[in-house]
């Protein structure tokens, strides 16, 4: 662990159950793992910073976009990390930290990014209430997801990469197809924005999260919705399974971050130590770990054992 951090944070000082916590600006958008769970991406307000996920050190700070980083997302290979912000999306070669390309199709901020499961494709979701399908092999858009009458806050893939999910904040889930980009159904139910949205680690399920204080669980063969996981009566910013698939990590206004099963909505374990709302939430690859970015500008790393 760095000097600098180990100053700003003493190890006395961090809420039980966390191992490091990072904090050099705002944080505006997502976090992510690159695949390996060696390092963390956290968009900011001043570009996007990578830290070693063991070590808790800084290793780098992706600075180029000239407003916010709102979503991050790592490449399946972890060669690249895609960053959107205003209008674009840059690409950034991970080992390096220098960017390669940038894309720009988006007519406002760029909110979600995520890669399909195959590395071919990168899908995003803009606050121009469109998400765009890119060639990753030529850069250039193949696809656009028209439908949604509200931003685009949060973009996902199916393990199988045969559809991609869509949440809105005019209050639904668009499911599509992958290879055309066309819509197959929408999932209604929610009273207020969907911030988050994840399938089950076996795509059987589509978990929900929303400013109505609710988490859902949908039935993604059926599409239909299973039951209201849970409902805290407070903002829903982020959910996220676990890689094993057995429980749900969410973060809310209330700056808890809490971990349920994901059948019945039952909390097994709670981490306290935010002052600020939980905006976004990952698990590391090997479910040791959850990742939470909130608005005290600071990203606590829990050990869920």
């Amino acid at each position: 662990m760095n000097t600098e951090i180990e100053q700003e944070i003493p190890r006395a000082e961090l809420p039980e159950g966390a191992k490091f916590r990072f904090g050099k600006s705002s944080i505006t958008g997502n976090i992510a793992f690159s695949p390996d769970g060696t390092q963390l991406a956290v968009a900011g307000d001043i570009g996007t910073w990578i830290y070693d996920a063991k070590s808790g050190e800084e290793v780098s700070l992706l600075a180029g976009h000239t407003e916010y980083v709102w979503s991050v997302a790592y490449s399946p290979d972890g060669d690249t990390v895609a960053t959107g912000s205003y209008e674009e999306i840059w690409l950034w070669d991970s080992d390096a930290g220098l960017p390669k390309e940038t894309l720009s199709e988006h007519r406002d901020y760029v909110r979600a990014l995520a890669y399909s499961p195959d590395g071919n494709t990168l899908a995003s979701g803009g606050a121009d209430n469109i998400g765009i399908l890119w060639d990753v092999s030529t850069n250039e858009a193949k696809a656009t997801l028209k439908g949604h009458s509200g931003s685009i806050r949060s973009i996902t893939y199916s393990p199988d990469g045969s559809t991609i999910a869509t949440a809105s904040s005019d209050e639904t889930v668009i499911l599509w197809q992958a290879a055309t980009g066309q819509s197959k159904t929408i999932l209604k139910g929610h009273t207020h924005v969907v911030n988050s949205v994840a399938f089950s680690p076996d795509g059987a399920n589509i978990v929900t999260g929303s400013s109505d204080g609710t988490v859902r669980l949908w039935d993604a063969f059926n599409v239909r919705k299973k039951n209201t996981l849970v409902d805290f009566k407070f903002y829903i910013w982020g959910v996220t399974y676990s890689p094993d698939g057995n429980t749900i990590a969410i973060g809310g206004r209330d700056g808890t971050v809490r971990i349920v099963d994901a059948v019945n909505g039952s909390t097994s374990q709670e981490f306290k130590g935010h002052i600020g709302s939980v905006r976004s939430i990952a698990y590391s690859p090997d479910g040791s770990t959850i990742a939470s970015g909130s608005e005290d500008h600071s990203v606590l790393l829990w050990n869920v054992d």
